[in-house]
């Protein structure tokens, strides 16, 4: 008989990471929600530190395939350009919802760099499906350091 467990299974990427440690028996390939949120996380960091070969100004209506994975090369923009850090969070915003099939309803909003105006942050919302359950995360993201925090909002989260 099959029973429900709260989390999701181990992607590959996870499952090929030497730094875990290897799976035990069944039960260790599953993961508990904060390894799920975990996962879309490092998946994220991947996402950002991989460079897509498709131009910026072409990434928004290109037919995207895998290989196509990342975001395009935006090292010609400047994070003072408006224009130009919108441009990249709709990149961004695309190649998350192309790439990480986890996470729905994908926005991606511009923050505040309270250390100048040298670098570009984003903020990534989602909803992320985990068993019978749809949460609300949150994504802090630096695509010059490929980093991506996350904090979930637990407070909106709901039954699938």
């Amino acid at each position: 008989m099959s029973r429900l467990i709260p989390g999701g299974s181990v992607p590959l990427f996870d499952k090929l990471d030497q730094r875990e440690p290897a799976a035990a028996d069944e039960t260790d390939l599953v993961l508990p929600v904060e390894g799920v949120e975990a996962s879309v996380a490092r998946e994220l960091r991947r996402l950002l530190n991989s460079r897509s070969p498709v131009s910026l100004s072409d990434f928004a209506d290109a037919p995207l395939t895998v290989l196509d994975y990342g975001i395009p090369d935006y090292s010609s923009c400047s994070a003072q350009s408006e224009a130009e850090r919108h441009q990249v969070a709709r990149a961004i915003q695309r190649a998350v919802a192309a790439f990480e099939p986890r996470l729905a309803d994908v926005e991606v909003e511009l923050v505040d760099n309270s250390t100048g105006r040298t670098m570009a942050l984003y903020g990534v919302r989602a909803s992320l499906r985990v068993a019978e359950t749809v949460r609300r995360i949150h994504f802090k993201l630096s695509p010059t350091s490929g980093e991506a925090t996350h904090a979930p909002l637990a407070a909106t989260a709901e039954p699938a």
